[in-house]
Formats: structure tokens, sequence, C-alpha cells
């Protein structure tokens, strides 16, 4: 099977009149092993409203784990989720990337903050 990626946008819920750009990846290998991608998320006006860390590992201890961060544009912390297994396992486990990037959307109670609708932000 090959490698599927993620969609980036499923697992962070973008709404779809925002855009979501990747900044860059990274990745390393043995005898850890990691991907790393960092996105940012602007709004139909073009602002900044998010920041994203996504990554799949396994690290020193040979611990397995995918996952994301959220950062607001000021880079603080705002949400993340990590499940205890690589992409692939994950993928292979659900029987699809769908079913998948639904285990990564985000942590089971811990909704996400709500964005300041526009009215809010034009007072």
């Amino acid at each position: 099977m090959l490698f599927q990626p993620p969609v980036f946008e499923t697992i962070f819920r973008i709404p779809v009149e925002h855009r979501l750009v990747i900044r860059g990846s990274r990745s390393r290998g043995a005898p850890s092993d990691r991907v790393c991608w960092f996105h940012d998320e602007f709004d139909a006006a073009g602002a900044l409203v998010a920041r994203y860390e996504t990554y799949d590992e396994t690290d020193d201890a040979g611990q397995d784990r995918c996952g994301w961060r959220r950062y607001d544009a000021n880079g603080r912390l705002l949400v993340r989720h990590e499940v205890a297994m690589r992409w692939s396992a994950l993928v292979i486990l659900k029987k699809s990337r769908r079913g998948a990037e639904a285990v990564l959307q985000r942590p089971p109670g811990h909704a996400l903050p709500p964005r300041p609708s526009r009215r809010i932000l034009a007072a």
C-alpha cells in the first residue's frame, strides 16, 4: 500500500472560505523517525487565524505516535491531539485514510474554542 498522507483541511476542520497553506515540512531518520508538516490558516480576508504543526513519528524509545497542535496567530497553543500509533498504522486499523482522519480530527470531549465572528471583530 502506498503512503496516503492526511488531508489536513479535513483533520483541522478548516472552513471552506478559509485557506490552509503549507509553510514547510521536516523529516529525520533512524534511530528515531519523524515527519513534521507546518501549515498556516488564513480567513477569507487573508488574515492569519491559526498555525498548525502535524507530526508522524517514532521516538528514541521506540514509541509511535501521530498528531497535531493548533496555535493562534500569536503562537499560543490552543489545542492538541495525539494518537499512539504511526499514521500508516492508523490508516490500516481504520481501513481507510478517511477513517484515520476522523480519529485525528479532535479529541473526544475537547471542542475547539469558538472563533470570533466578524460582527464581534468589527465592534
